[in-house]
């Protein structure tokens, strides 16, 4: 199945700098969260923000969460200011 995998801030530089900081991932039926970031390099304990669809995926339900196709994953990481 494919997904579109966005990386934003920091998290950017698991891509290649010429990807706008998108990638579409063709992933098994069924791949979860996790193993979409896997696929990408990008370590879970990163990511800080994660959208599917647009919809918050709590912390908690991050590993089982599985994507179907056509997802649009988004993950931010934290983000300081001052």
């Amino acid at each position: 199945m494919k997904i579109t995998l966005s990386l934003y801030a920091t998290l950017r530089d698991f891509l290649p700098t010429d990807s706008g900081g998108k990638a579409v991932l063709d992933l098994d039926l069924g791949a979860t969260i996790s193993q979409a970031m896997a696929a990408v390099g990008v370590p879970v304990a990163l990511a800080h923000i994660i959208l599917v669809n647009g919809r918050h995926v709590l912390r908690p339900d991050v590993p089982a969460r599985q994507l179907a196709e056509g997802d649009h994953l988004a993950v931010f990481p934290a983000i300081g200011g001052g």
